[in-house]
């Protein structure tokens, strides 16, 4: 059953966070991609009017008053008008930071300036701009990097090892042997980096030239978020490990990396509202959780605020009291640490316009109906609901029950043992272990006799799994199935639909033109304008344009899938990488035709059971390799 906890929504929203490591893209425009081929243009993000036409294979965001787009399978950069400001000669191209930006020539990453002029040679594997003319960068590998990848800026740090700071006129100001995460706005030329071999290597704060700010000396460090970053003791080699990473201690340091919150804590989470979350030293559990976990609001010089550890604590939103609940009472907490009547108790959580509303009540949401009488009281961690007017699913004493737009509750006195959702003015609800179906007034039109019922579309349920499914309405009547998913995405996300003649594959229009002639044993829908395409005899995936000539600046590819699934293998069809990928794709598109009883399938390895087949329309612009 598909549940939406409002209460934990409203947890995650009372808590956000700002995020100051990374400077913010230019926001005033946004890239769109839609149509036949997936091409990309830029819309107004206020207004959503478009402002460039979509005419790139790509568009990535704006920075610093430019962004990177593909054009025919080559990189380069517009202004916000549209205009091309550097000419599209690169394989990849990143986001502009302090002037530069990261490319690929010859699978190599080098750094141009805002004219376009290489600036450093494309001789690393990955080197991304950072502060004051230094740049993260990483020796170039004899396995070369993926030309056409994208170049991920500061944010994917973490996935960098033996990287070092390399400076535009004076070179490598470091080892090559550093890791690398971010701290705060590169502006401010600081970064957290790792120093050290196997068990010993410790987190630092580094300098924009080179030299240490803070000495390594963490085992864990995070990003700067508000005024602190948390950080962690090294663990204590001579302990045993279990013993060790309990005693490991959380602390925090301010913006230039000094340590105010001391490390004392068993743990310490995220920075906001002007205070950390502290989790209260008690043992672990086996599985590695704690016991009778309680958490406090942590002060930037490591006092607690109110002196305690609470049940549980929220920070609601901006300019509001953190909360901290003690039993089954929440209070709000004064920045002196006095406990205070609970500010949020009746709060509106929802207001539909009919009337109906919903408010906070400690653990509890309350209904109210239209003319502010109350419905009752259910559970805020199991709060199910639509957007107004409803209806709306909640729980109460390990029962649920619908409460509609004009406050009318469904479930009368014993509720329902689960939901399952609506289909049209249906809803499917279980009692004593079997489905059934109820309208909005409450009354069963199909009394609960089955083991498997779930919501379809147009009025429709499915009853039963696997081959033995078929379909009823609301009434119970038997009904033909709908149209599959498989049949459906026959058809591109762009419009375009995929079609066979003599065994070749491939697209028309809606109309049923001819765009792309079916001249390939398997293709593609196209992304981010191109069709991954398998040419007879080539024995590579190759990409094709619009017009249905190849990209020559992009490379073909051994192998391509619609998609990948971690930790799965396609289904094998032939020992030959090539061959496989081929008659996988067939067989894909040989279902959707309906010549094919089943899907391909994804193979899981020892670590996953199951299989998997392929979701409609989730074709990818990437091939596999």
């Amino acid at each position: 059953m598909l549940r939406i906890l409002l209460g934990a929504a409203l947890v995650l929203i009372g808590s956000a966070f700002t995020v100051t490591a990374l400077p913010a893209h230019d926001d005033d425009l946004r890239p769109r991609c839609d149509g036949a081929f997936q091409l990309c243009g830029y819309d107004d993000t206020k207004t959503a009017v478009q402002r460039i036409p979509p005419r790139f294979e790509i568009a990535e965001r704006f920075s610093e008053g430019l962004a990177a787009v593909r054009v025919n399978g080559a990189y380069g950069y517009i202004d916000s008008t549209g205009k091309m400001a550097i000419v599209p000669r690169f394989e990849a191209a990143g986001s502009f930071l302090g002037g530069y930006a990261e490319v690929r020539l010859n699978a190599a990453s080098g750094i141009i300036d805002r004219t376009g002029r290489l600036v450093v040679p494309a001789r690393f594997h990955r080197i991304i701009p950072f502060s004051n003319d230094s740049f993260v960068a990483m020796p170039l590998r004899e396995n070369k990097a993926q030309s056409d990848a994208r170049l991920d800026g500061l944010s994917y740090l973490f996935s960098f090892d033996a990287a070092g700071l390399y400076h535009l006129r004076k070179g490598w100001l470091t080892g090559q042997d550093l890791r690398f995460d971010v701290f705060d706005n590169p502006a401010r030329g600081l970064i957290w980096a790792r120093a050290g071999k196997d068990t010993e290597e410790k987190w630092g704060l580094l300098r924009a030239d080179g030299t240490w700010q803070v000495t390594p000396r963490y085992n864990h460090v995070q990003q700067l978020m508000e005024t602190h970053a948390i950080v962690t003791s090294m663990p204590d080699a001579s302990l045993p490990p279990e013993l060790a990473r309990a005693a490991i201690r959380w602390g925090a340091v301010d913006r230039n990396g000094k340590l105010t919150v001391p490390l004392k804590f068993a743990h310490l989470s995220y920075w906001s509202g002007g205070y950390g979350r502290a989790h209260e030293d008690r043992p672990y559990k086996p599985d590695g959780s704690r016991n009778n976990e309680r958490m406090a609001f942590v002060r930037g010089d490591g006092t607690l605020l109110a002196g305690r550890y609470f049940d549980a604590v929220e920070m609601v939103e901006k300019d509001r009291l953190p909360r901290g609940r003690i039993g089954a009472t929440w209070y709000s907490i004064a920045p002196d640490g006095r406990l205070l009547p609970d500010a949020r108790d009746g709060a509106t959580l929802v207001a539909c316009a009919g009337g109906l509303s919903i408010l906070a009540r400690g653990e509890m949401v309350e209904f109210r109906k239209p003319d502010g009488n109350t419905i009752g009281r259910f559970d805020k961690g199991y709060f199910q609901a639509r957007e107004c007017p409803g209806p709306f699913s909640a729980r109460r004493d390990g029962k649920w029950y619908i409460i509609l737009e004009d406050g009318a509750v469904l479930g009368g006195t014993s509720g329902f043992d689960n939901l399952n959702g609506a289909s049209g003015s249906h809803i499917s609800v279980q009692v004593s272990g079997k489905w059934g179906i109820i309208d909005r007034s409450g009354s069963f039109t199909v009394t609960p006799q089955f083991a498997a019922l779930r919501p379809d579309r147009n009025g429709t349920f499915a009853v039963g799994v696997g081959d033995g499914t078929y379909w009823i309405d609301g009434a119970g009547a038997r009904v033909a199935p709908l149209k599959s998913d498989a049949e459906r995405s026959l058809a591109c996300a762009g419009g375009l639909r995929f079609f066979e003649q003599a065994g070749l594959w491939g697209l028309q229009d809606g109309q049923g033109k001819t765009v792309i002639a079916p001249r390939f044993r398997a293709l593609s829908c196209f992304a981010q304008g191109i069709s991954w395409t398998a040419l007879p005899g080539a024995a590579r995936w190759c990409p094709i344009g619009p017009e249905g000539e190849p990209r020559a600046k992009l490379a073909c590819h051994e192998a391509y899938y619609p998609m990948i699934l971690s930790h799965h293998a396609p289904e094998k069809f032939s020992d030959d990488p090539y061959e496989n990928s081929v008659l996988w794709n067939r067989a894909w598109l040989d279902y959707l035709a309906r010549a094919r009883d089943r899907p391909p399938i994804w193979v899981p390895d020892h670590r996953n059971g199951g299989s998997y087949s392929v979701m409609p329309g989730a074709a990818l612009g990437k091939p596999s390799r």
